[in-house]
């Protein structure tokens, strides 16, 4: 071994010369050999040789670990010692390999820290876990497995669920104490996976901590603020983050810290309060870029934010309204849901607090609204849960605003709510309905609604099978608002639109009943409740809400609303409501009219037949609008070459009644003579509108060809009136053309033709 060790040349030790020393002499200079020999300098820090060492065991160590982690991941251990051997193992990585089952990995911890018992505080299981989970942080594990709910959700109740701290020994509390801020460590490690905070992590952490603030045990919510309070002050003192769109929980963030705040519990008050402050300070930094191109409006914020804290986070109305100012449209509606459900009954937080909430954030200047929906659908779930006279009062009010405001898509989300329109839905639409301005708007748009198979009739390939859903439920709607009658005047201006939205939509039901009675053999009858019922039902409130008694008690003593119901005789009915709209006001027939003749131009085939059954009716009205008759004579010429029969007889059933009354005893120049009082403030040049309904003679002329003999009657009919109400010179121009199609019908041999031909023919003949 002498000649292994370095001699230095400047010092030679001439004892080592001497071969045989005296055993005495031998003994003392063995321990200066030994020292000088066998004990090595301490190696410097950045000696090779160290260095290698340490790295050699520092890799048998990573080994080790890893061959241990493996093992334990295939195994089935329950023993506490080795699992905590394993959660060291994890804490004594350097790096993670490619090979390693990392789900696995999560999924294992994950389980330990379920498996611990809530009910005390004994062991370091817990501690070692988020100890490993940071180091798994800083290996690069993924974040998003270690941010995962499982395992957070686990994390946090396994701490939460522990007995009041206040009822711990005092092992069990230092231990808790440990614990909760390993906690903390663990949540700032993986907020800080890189250098600048990960703003998508901390949003994942945030969403699953604020459920804990509404847990019925005042020691869980204490936890849990105190954890949002620790997270906000430490992204309070920072400056940069990772880029993200947008911190989508700041909202509910803000909502949930300020119902906290109200809390009697003196603790959770102050962590709130707190955490509003911290909250207050990041927000200004997370907004910064935006708020920076105020310039020095900017400045002012930053220099004022110290100061408004000092008050402002003891009043709600100020908290909502300074916090308001800055959030984006889907953050002002996550405070606003967050207030409706600290509204709750079953709350633990403060009504009057909540209540406060919605109030204000609903006035805060210039802020934007999206997510109309979720507002509704919160208002729906949770209105037969809210009894406090005072919260749904201002319910009512942010329901009416959001109504006003967002129309189109409040009706269409209550609409969607509730098929059957059931209590609370029904008690919406009454609130929607307590005030004019919102009535109006509200009332039109179902009327969009009734009119939606009109509208998508091109896609209903894409449509499912069964009712249009939004016109039906848009049907019951109507029905229970016209039956509170709250709405009158608004209905009563809505009328017309109303009226033919009904209408229409009744036809389209009883047609999809038929088709589908028919296809199960089913007898075609109304149901007690079935749409078809249900809509003339709403159809008679309607007629009942606008002050039209008489017209619903006439269709009552007609039978009218059975015939409405039938496929068969479903025109015959809306002849017979027609008949009974004839006596509405000027304003509201004219623009039912010009609607009809929207209407019929558009040939919409699913409301073709019942339009021209009302046309027909409404020509007996002498005040139709001005300068119509082209296009009602153009419409009548469709209507006698139109390829249905039951069209083909209502446009000669119209040319015979227009312009007067069926009941009209009148002679026929009389009443051919009432076109000169389509509109009494009009003069009309007689012979121009005989000159117009001469343009109609071919039209009727071909009907005689009819295989129907009813048809041919009805023809035959019309044309004596036609020429009835020619002057003689006109007359004799069209006898010739009228002779040649009326001849070959004196040798019709059927029972019954030769008898009425000749009687119907005497103008011709010049009787």
């Amino acid at each position: 071994m002498a000649e292994e060790v370095p001699k230095a040349p400047s010092k030679p030790i001439r004892a080592w010369e001497e071969t045989k020393p005296p055993q005495r002499k031998s003994w003392r200079k063995s321990p200066q050999r030994k020292q000088e020999l066998c004990v090595p300098q301490p190696f410097r820090a950045d000696s090779p040789v160290y260095c290698n060492a340490c790295l050699r065991r520092l890799d048998w160590e990573h080994k080790e670990a890893l061959d241990y982690i493996n093992a334990f991941l295939t195994s089935n251990e329950q023993d506490e010692a080795k699992n905590l051997k394993f959660l060291d193992s994890i804490s004594s990585l350097r790096s993670l390999p490619a090979f390693m089952d990392q789900v696995l990995l999560v999924e294992k911890i994950t389980e330990l820290i379920d498996h611990e018992s809530v009910d005390s505080l004994t062991g370091v299981m817990r501690q070692q876990a988020m100890l490993a989970i940071m180091k798994l942080s800083k290996v690069k594990l993924s974040v998003w497995l270690l941010t995962r709910p499982r395992l957070l959700t686990t994390c946090f109740s396994s701490i939460f669920s522990l007995p009041p701290a206040h009822t711990m020994e005092e092992v069990e509390a230092a231990l808790y104490t440990k614990t909760l801020k390993t906690m903390d460590e663990m949540l700032k490690a993986l907020v800080c996976e890189d250098k600048e905070p990960n703003l998508v992590v901390l949003q994942n952490i945030v969403k699953v901590l604020l459920p804990w603030t509404t847990s019925k045990e005042v020691h869980e919510r204490l936890r849990a603020v105190g954890r949002i309070r620790w997270l906000m002050e430490f992204m309070g003192s920072q400056c940069k983050f990772q880029e993200v769109e947008e911190f989508s929980v700041l909202g509910q963030l803000v909502g949930c810290l300020t119902l906290c705040r109200a809390e009697q519990e003196q603790e959770i008050c102050q962590s709130a309060v707190e955490g509003l402050r911290h909250l207050y300070s990041f927000m200004l930094h997370l907004k910064s870029e935006s708020l920076r191109k105020l310039g020095a409006e900017y400045r002012q914020i930053l220099k004022n934010s110290q100061v408004e804290t000092a008050f402002w986070v003891t009043n709600t109305r100020n908290i909502t309204l300074i916090f308001g100012k800055y959030l984006e449209p889907s953050e002002g509606m996550d405070f606003l849901l967050t207030a409706i459900d600290g509204m709750r009954d079953s709350s633990v937080h403060d009504a009057v607090t909540a209540r406060n909430m919605l109030h204000t954030i609903l006035e805060v200047p210039g802020l934007r609204w999206w997510r109309m929906s979720e507002a509704v659908r919160s208002i729906y779930n949770h209105l037969d849960s809210i009894s406090e006279p005072l919260a749904r009062q201002e319910l009512r009010r942010a329901l009416l605003l959001l109504g006003y405001r967002f129309s189109e898509e409040v009706v269409g989300t209550l609409l969607g709510c509730s098929r059957s329109c059931d209590s609370v839905a029904a008690e919406m639409w009454k609130m929607l309905t307590s005030q004019p301005n919102t009535s109006r708007k509200i009332l039109g748009e179902l009327v969009s609604r009734l009119q939606e198979p009109a509208r998508r009739r091109y896609q209903l390939s894409e449509r499912p099978a069964g009712f249009p859903p939004l016109a039906l439920q848009a049907t019951r709607a109507v029905y229970v608002i016209l039956q509170e009658q709250a709405c009158r005047q608004e209905v009563k201006e809505l009328f017309p639109q109303l009226y033919v939205a009904l209408l229409f939509h009744v036809t389209h039901t009883v047609q999809h009943t038929a088709s589908q009675e028919r296809e199960h053999n089913q007898e075609d009858t109304a149901a007690p409740l079935s749409p078809v019922r249900f809509a003339v039902k709403a159809m008679e409130a309607l007629l009942l809400c606008a002050g039209y008694k008489e017209q619903v008690t006439f269709m009552m003593k007609q039978g009218g609303w059975d015939l409405l119901m039938s496929s068969d005789t479903h025109h015959k009915g809306v002849c017979l409501l027609a008949r009974a709209m004839v006596s509405l006001n000027f304003q509201e027939r004219n623009w039912i009219f010009y609607h009809l003749m929207a209407i019929l131009s558009d040939r919409d085939d699913r409301r073709y037949v019942p339009a021209v059954a009302l046309f027909i009716q409404l020509l007996q009205c002498p005040d139709l609008g001005y300068g119509l008759e082209d296009a009602i004579v153009e419409e009548m010429s469709r209507q006698l070459r139109d390829h249905q029969t039951v069209v083909r007889w209502l446009g000669l059933k119209g040319l015979s009644i227009w312009p007067v009354s069926q009941r009209s005893t009148r002679s026929s120049e009389e009443l051919w003579k009432g076109l000169l009082l389509l509109r009494s403030h009009n003069k009309f040049d007689t012979h121009n509108i005989v000159g117009k309904l001469q343009r109609l003679l071919p039209d009727v002329l071909e009907r005689l060809q009819e295989v129907d003999r009813a048809l041919i009657h009805k023809a035959i009919a019309v044309l004596k009136h036609l020429l009835a109400g020619m002057d003689r010179q006109s007359a004799s121009c069209a006898a010739v053309q009228v002779a040649e199609q009326l001849l070959p019908l004196f040798d019709d041999v059927r029972p019954g033709s030769s008898q009425e031909i000749p009687s119907n023919c005497g103008h011709v003949n010049g009787g």
